[in-house]
C-alpha cells in the first residue's frame, strides 16, 4: 500500500520595514558613503560618454520631455534631492532643478519626468 506523503514547509514570515526604519537605513548608507570620499580620475574618454541605459518607457518620457542624455547624466552625477523610490527593490529617486529621474539598483533609468513650467503655445 503506497500513500501520498508530504511535509508542507511553511517559510517563517518576512518582517517588513516601516518608512522610518527604511528612510534611517537609506540615510545611514548615504552617511557611510559621505564620510569616506573617494576622488574619481578625471580621465579623457576618448569614444565620449557612454549610453544610458534606459527602459522603453523612460526613453520615450525623456524625447517627449526634451530631456537630453546629458542632462540625465548631469542629475546622476550630481542630484540635489536623493531619496529612496516607495517603490522599493533598491530604487532610488533623484531630483535636479526640475529634474526627476528613478534608477534601478544596477542603475539603469527608469523613469524621466521634467516639471518645468510650459508656456503657452
Amino acid at each position: 500500500m503506497t500513500a501520498a506523503f508530504s511535509l508542507p514547509f511553511q517559510a517563517p514570515p518576512v518582517r517588513e520595514l516601516t518608512e522610518a526604519e527604511t528612510v534611517a537605513a537609506f540615510d545611514a548608507e548615504v552617511a557611510e558613503f559621505e564620510a569616506h570620499p573617494q576622488e574619481l580620475p578625471a580621465l579623457a574618454d576618448p569614444d565620449g560618454p557612454t549610453p544610458l541605459r534606459m527602459t522603453q518607457g523612460a526613453r520615450a518620457a525623456a524625447i517627449a520631455d526634451k530631456v537630453s542624455d546629458d542632462a540625465i547624466r548631469t542629475a546622476i552625477a550630481d542630484p540635489d534631492e536623493l531619496e529612496p523610490d516607495p517603490a522599493g527593490n533598491g530604487r532610488i529617486r533623484l531630483r535636479r532643478g526640475t529634474l526627476r529621474v528613478v534608477l534601478a539598483r544596477d542603475g539603469a533609468v527608469l523613469s524621466v519626468r521634467d516639471r518645468k513650467p510650459r508656456g503657452r503655445s
